[in-house]
């Protein structure tokens, strides 16, 4: 039975997820209460089409305590009102005041948007660390505080260059839910968090794009965004500019700080995967190779039971994919019920891959209104 070869990978795995459990335990985030901030840590984040978050991402941000020193958006060429927005509500870069935007000069060619918008605002932020967070992240109201001494804590180490965190990813229904938990799945039972985090080769990097902070002295010294100007997938790639560099990263649980809502809808969650697919494999041959074992190791022993019936190698394969899908899930804020139905995860995952596999393999991906084009070899933007 093809079910007896399989599950000696779920249990490697298994082991896998069980160590990233472990080390997770001395990782998380704590809200910090009654505290000054140690260091001086500049908020930056990124606009591009967020008009319908705008007030609620300002009303956080303004929330914040102690209030970091600085805020500071910048709008990336937005096309749906968030540039008004943003002149009509808050000062403009320089006036003065603590929280405040300014707009993106033109594109060059050869630039993702996201990264040049990261790359004018590491220009202008005056901080001992620079923290990016996307626009869709809530920040808890100790956020700032409570990072900024986990960064006095975890990145006291001079090679630590970055410091990235995971937050409680929301599901904004079961669909986009099951979607999102291929992310931890894929992270914590495939991905050595030591390693990701001290090991120098680049096939260990890893680092989330929603939360980044930077030490400000190496970031302009180094230009990391500059440097993956050209990457869809930035994140992962700038972990890997750190460990070139001869760098570390801290991977951080923020789930009690940040909450990432990402994609409204599922046809949203769809296109922004299908943007990162490929990129997440590094190639249009490593997806295809990443699909087929998704399909082998997850679908073909629940399609073997139409031919053999339930057996106990069955049950067993069943149970320890849902225990793994559970456990990544629940390290991601994701409820654990949702391991019970991986089958559908996987199915999912594996359409919006394929979908990915296409447009790499034509050369363009679409994202918030802009075309890039993006080499099927490398998965990057050319």
């Amino acid at each position: 039975m093809w079910v007896q070869w399989v599950l000696p990978v779920l249990g490697a795995q298994a082991m896998v997820l069980l160590a990233n459990w472990w080390h997770w335990r001395h990782r998380r985030l704590l809200v910090e209460e009654g505290a000054r901030l140690r260091l001086s840590v500049s908020l930056l984040v990124p606009v591009r089409n967020e008009r319908a978050r705008l007030p609620q991402l300002v009303e956080r941000l303004r929330r914040l305590q102690p209030a970091p020193p600085e805020v500071i958006l910048c709008d990336d060429g937005s096309d749906d009102g968030s540039r008004e927005w943003l002149q009509e509500h808050l000062p403009l870069h320089g006036e003065g005041d603590w929280i405040s935007w300014f707009p993106a000069p033109p594109k060059p060619e050869g630039w993702v948007g996201k990264n040049w918008a990261c790359y004018q605002l590491g220009a202008r932020a005056r901080g001992d660390w620079l923290l990016f967070v996307d626009a869709d992240v809530w920040l808890h109201e100790r956020s700032v505080l409570s990072l900024a001494h986990a960064i006095s804590r975890h990145a006291q180490h001079p090679a630590v260059q970055l410091v990235t965190a995971i937050p409680t990813l929301q599901p904004q229904s079961l669909l986009i839910g099951l979607l999102k938990a291929m992310v931890p799945f894929s992270v914590f039972t495939l991905l050595p968090l030591r390693f990701a985090e001290e090991h120098p080769h680049r096939a260990f990097a890893f680092a989330n794009g929603q939360v980044l902070a930077f030490p400000r002295e190496h970031y302009l010294r180094a230009q990391p965004h500059e440097r993956v100007r050209h990457a869809v997938l930035e994140d992962v790639q700038l972990a890997r500019v750190v460990k070139s560099d001869g760098g570390q990263v801290r991977i951080l649980d923020g789930r009690a700080l940040f909450t990432a809502n990402m994609y409204p809808t599922f046809a949203e969650a769809v296109d922004g995967f299908s943007k990162n697919g490929v990129a997440i494999c590094g190639s249009v041959g490593g997806a295809v190779a990443v699909w087929l074992a998704l399909f082998a190791v997850y679908l073909v022993p629940l399609l073997e039971t139409v031919w053999t019936g339930w057996t106990g190698w069955h049950v067993a394969h069943y149970l320890l994919s849902s225990a793994l899908f559970a456990v990544s899930e629940w390290m991601a804020g994701l409820p654990l019920w949702y391991g019970l139905l991986f089958p559908l995860s996987v199915v999912i995952g594996e359409g919006v891959l394929w979908r990915s596999i296409r447009w790499y393999w034509r050369g363009e991906v679409r994202w918030k209104g802009r075309a890039y084009r993006v080499s099927s070899a490398s998965g990057r933007q050319r």
